[in-house]
């Protein structure tokens, strides 16, 4: 069964308001995960970290977990994500987190074959799904049961690659189509929850639970142009789009989180 969470819509026309709109969304997400998570204690390996933007708040929600933050950060010295590592460790020291948290610079399959099995009590992500292939995400949901201790918990997030109207149809050609974006993915703008849903349980887990939140974050005129810049978003995508970016604006897609438990032996 589906559980929804719908918010307040919010409209941004300036791009100073983009960084404090952004950290509610994933302070929501930090609510769910750490609701799916429980009275976890113990070690959360985190798959494509970022620079903190779930960790950092879901630290706050999930205060007896430690936690391994894994990405390869695209080289961080000429990658495209390269800032963000430097941003983490910014991050972390402002919240006081570098004490809970270990950060590994590597691929994260490269990684996960170094790992001996049952050794987290939980394996997560936010966002990354959408960064690897349908094979890469069948492979990576079945190393995450590895992973995980009996009892241990899974979790996933991603935005929905189905629009429920014409500014969340924007974002998703936007950050998809090699036509405007410098950095397209591999195969999909996200996965379909479906599909994630039936690797869980091939995988093993049981449990499995979908939580979608209505982000209802619509970004107009400047904002939009400047997320778009900041996304690597060629320009000729909003001069191309302008009189619709500046009436009706992108609007983030749906989040997904998914998530299951190992059996206990």
């Amino acid at each position: 069964m589906e559980e929804l969470i719908s918010v307040r819509t919010e409209i941004l026309t300036e791009p100073s308001e983009l960084e404090g709109a952004w950290s509610k969304q994933y302070g929501r997400l930090a609510r769910v995960f750490a609701d799916m998570l429980g009275k976890k204690v113990g070690v959360t390996a985190e798959i494509g970290c970022g620079d903190g933007q779930l960790t950092i708040p879901l630290a706050k929600h999930a205060s007896g977990l430690q936690f391994v933050l894994v990405d390869r950060f695209a080289d961080t010295v000429h990658g495209s994500y390269s800032h963000n590592y430097r941003a983490l460790r910014s991050n972390l020291k402002k919240t006081k987190l570098m004490k809970r948290v270990r950060v590994v610079v590597s691929d994260y399959l490269k990684w996960i074959r170094t790992q001996d099995d049952e050794t987290y009590d939980a394996v997560i992500s936010c966002e990354f799904l959408p960064e690897i292939s349908s094979a890469e995400t069948k492979q990576f949901i079945h190393e995450c049961y590895r992973l995980l201790k009996p009892r241990g918990v899974s979790v996933h997030s991603f935005l929905s690659p189905v629009p429920r109207n014409i500014g969340q149809k924007l974002l998703i050609i936007a950050d998809s189509n090699p036509m405007w974006t410098n950095t397209p993915p591999k195969e999909w703008f996200s996965p379909k929850p479906d599909l994630v849903i039936k690797e869980l349980r091939k995988s093993g887990l049981q449990r499995i639970r979908r939580v979608t939140i209505r982000s209802h974050l619509v970004m107009k005129a400047d904002a939009a142009k400047s997320w778009l810049k900041g996304g690597e978003i060629k320009e000729s995508f909003f001069e191309s789009h302008k009189r619709l970016l500046n009436m009706r604006g992108l609007e983030v897609p749906d989040w997904i989180i998914v998530s299951g438990v190992r059996a206990s032996k």
